[in-house]
């Protein structure tokens, strides 16, 4: 079993990255944002002249939901991504849907990145992810971290990164947490239709291809049914609260059931 992640892990990660991004200065021209509804004009000059550890949740929220252009610049994206990771480290909102966050990344020209930064960002990936699998603690120590998986793959997905290696990273987890969370994930936005049912991947047929294909491949079926009869998931299945008006127990008895057919 993988050691149990916790925030030293991603802020050890920050760190890197705010040492990998360091040469990307933010240009002295207005941000790509919408200043006529989108972004106020001050918030827009904080993002330019504020130093990062001073750009709040609310100013990269209003960043990454403004308009924009198709291709972003990669130098202010780059600025600004240190401090977006930080923020996503903590669970601060940066976007009103957490498959968007990372939008703007994605939207980089390929090869935007040298050897150092691609690294930095596989590796804040593979931390994240963790977390979100095994509900490693956020900030002050004192919260559980329980985002939705498949959610936080489209994200990274549309952030351009590879999400092969976090498949791998949940297929071998045998936390019961992470089997919780396989649960909870893919009850209501797979099994249904075996179609990944999330709005936000309704143009990315690759991805959606890739999601259907390991959720259906029966080693790794097979591998998840085990994890489902272990002692030890059984044991904490039996004290998941309902999942809106649906019992924790019907949620599993369904997606055995679909695993197993």
């Amino acid at each position: 079993m993988n050691p149990a992640p916790n925030s030293s892990d991603l802020c050890a990660v920050v760190a890197q990255a705010y040492r990998a991004f360091r040469h990307r200065a933010v240009p002295p021209f207005p941000l790509d944002v919408c200043l006529e509804c989108c972004v106020s004009v001050d918030f827009e000059q904080q993002l330019r002249q504020w130093p990062l550890a001073q750009i709040t949740a609310k100013h990269l929220y209003e960043y990454n939901t403004s308009a924009k252009s198709e291709v972003q610049s990669a130098h202010e994206v780059g600025h600004l991504l240190p401090r977006m990771l930080e923020l996503l480290a903590k669970g601060e909102e940066i976007h009103h849907s957490i498959e968007l966050s990372l939008d703007r990344l994605g939207r980089c020209p390929e090869g935007s990145w040298n050897d150092e930064e691609r690294e930095v960002l596989n590796r804040f990936a593979l931390a994240y992810f963790d977390c979100i699998l095994r509900g490693g603690t956020l900030g002050d120590g004192h919260r559980q971290w329980l985002e939705d998986p498949l959610s936080v793959l489209l994200m990274l997905n549309i952030g351009g990164l590879a999400v092969e290696p976090l498949l791998a990273r949940w297929l071998d987890c045998k936390d019961p947490i992470a089997t919780v969370q396989f649960v909870t994930s893919t009850y209501s936005d797979f099994w249904e239709h075996r179609e990944y049912a999330n709005a936000f991947a309704s143009d990315r047929p690759a991805f959606r291809a890739q999601i259907r294909d390991w959720l259906l491949n029966p080693d790794n079926r097979q591998r998840f049914v085990a994890n489902l009869l272990a002692p030890e998931f059984q044991r904490l299945a039996e004290q998941q609260p309902p999942f809106g008006h649906t019992p924790f127990s019907t949620m599993v008895d369904g997606v055995f059931d679909s695993l197993v057919q």
